[in-house]
């Protein structure tokens, strides 16, 4: 009780940190959102029937929502990470008043989970002012009705607490990482080095892919093989840090300028924090490879010459459009929420190296190459990813459409936009926590001489 009350009464003068509460708050209502309106499109499709042609929507409707689910846990994951990382000078400063580590990190977990269910609560209210929008599409011929993509209240509850749970969790494993002396000392323990085992699971996973994809037959049988498309998707998060790791070392034995080492450094010392920077738009491009199929398959359903494969033929670039929009809103939250993140926590960086002299304009052009070195590699790793996917259908084949190239390479332009605006949007927050001990140190002797 003692934690509860004293956590309500730091929330309530947190003036300081009412960015990392607002960016927070943001991605766990996007997260809660988009979640809510990819079930209520399954549950739409599933109500239509499962027989005869619905059988097949349906496996587009559940092949679309493993596309997105992992974009989706991502952002909830960046959300949590950034509502417990904050905190701990603050956890440290009452260790240091005498309060047990079992008291502060209590008060850590429930403020994420506040925070969590806050944001779950604002997800709610999004997904039901989605819901005209959405029921306005056409699909197999008609509208949807709001009661086809109303989930229920059992799904709607349990969406909620998942994402709760998800920050608890994420509060848990984030403190794990954070030692508080009782001398209020917060120490960060140094991130392990990433192991080859990443790239072996990813070669032995990806190498499967086309083998398995192979035996598909039926319908019924390819509901089965999602699980192996989502662990497919999945891959990328567990290769990226790796790559990035080696990039980064790379980059380093070859930097010739300042901005260009300390980017190159940064980016080995913490692969896994520089990946989630770019993880969104990493699997935004994945999504418009692997939907950059669309176009070909609508032109084979509509060169049938019956109303029911043209209405197919619609039906699968609408379908591949709207996932593309939803997987680039998820990109854009998720990288502006982690590119402040990150900048907030190497704020003690920023500050020393700018007391110690360095120039405002180097940190920021060290940012923009900390950002354009995991981005460029993430991006190679999407798109070579998306390929291995759809390679069993064919690559000429499903390019033979000119408009799936310019799905796959408008994918990867957009990305970079999201990226570039985000960084863009952020760079104003270099300056504010570059000088923050510089402006800390002078109010001092403005205060010591009055």
């Amino acid at each position: 009780m003692i934690a509860l009350r004293l956590w309500w009464r730091l929330l309530r003068r947190q003036e300081a940190q009412r960015l990392t509460i607002a960016l927070t708050l943001t991605a766990f209502t996007v997260t809660t959102g988009v979640l809510l309106t990819v079930l209520g499109g399954l549950h739409a499709f599933l109500g239509r029937g499962d027989t005869g042609i619905g059988s097949f929507y349906v496996v587009l409707a559940e092949t679309a929502t493993v596309i997105l689910m992992v974009p989706i846990l991502t952002l909830g994951g960046a959300a949590a990470r950034l509502s417990v990382a904050r905190r701990d000078e603050r956890l440290a400063a009452l260790r240091l008043a005498g309060m047990t580590g079992g008291q502060v990190g209590a008060m850590a977990v429930v403020d994420a989970a506040a925070q969590a269910l806050a944001g779950a609560v604002l997800g709610v209210g999004l997904y039901l002012v989605a819901l005209p929008g959405i029921a306005l599409l056409h699909f197999q011929g008609r509208p949807f009705a709001w009661a086809e993509l109303w989930v229920g209240w059992p799904l709607l509850l349990g969406a909620v607490a998942g994402v709760v749970a998800l920050a608890v969790v994420s509060a848990a494993l984030s403190l794990a990482k954070v030692v508080i002396s009782p001398l209020g000392v917060a120490r960060r323990t140094t991130p392990s080095r990433l192991s080859w085992l990443r790239v072996v699971v990813a070669v032995v996973v990806l190498a499967a892919w086309a083998p398995l994809f192979r035996t598909v037959t039926t319908v019924a049988a390819m509901t089965g093989i999602l699980v192996v498309l989502g662990i497919c998707f999945a891959i990328l998060n567990l290769l990226g840090p790796f790559v990035l790791g080696v990039v980064g070392r790379i980059a380093a034995g070859r930097a010739r300028t300042v901005p260009m080492l300390l980017a190159a450094r940064r980016l080995v010392d913490d692969p896994r924090s520089a990946w989630r920077t770019v993880a969104g738009v990493t699997l935004a491009t994945f999504v418009a490879g692997v939907l950059s199929i669309a176009p070909a398959l609508h032109d084979a359903t509509g060169s049938r010459g019956d109303a029911e494969g043209a209405m197919l033929g619609t039906d699968l670039m609408t379908g591949a459009i709207l996932t593309l929009v939803i997987a680039a809103v998820l990109a854009a939250v998720s990288s502006g929420v982690s590119q402040a993140s990150r900048l907030l926590d190497q704020r003690d960086q920023y500050a020393l190296l700018h007391l110690a002299g360095t120039d405002l304009t180097v940190l920021r052009a060290a940012r923009l190459r900390e950002t354009w070195l995991p981005l460029t590699a993430s991006v190679a790793i999407a798109a070579a990813t998306s390929l291995i996917i759809i390679a069993p259908i064919g690559i000429p084949l499903a390019w033979s459409d000119p408009g799936g190239v310019a799905v796959f390479l408008g994918g990867i332009v957009v990305s970079v936009l999201l990226v570039t605006a985000a960084v863009g949007l952020s760079q104003p927050l270099v300056a504010t926590v570059a000088t923050a001990r510089t402006r800390a140190r002078d109010e001092a002797l403005v205060s010591r001489t009055s």
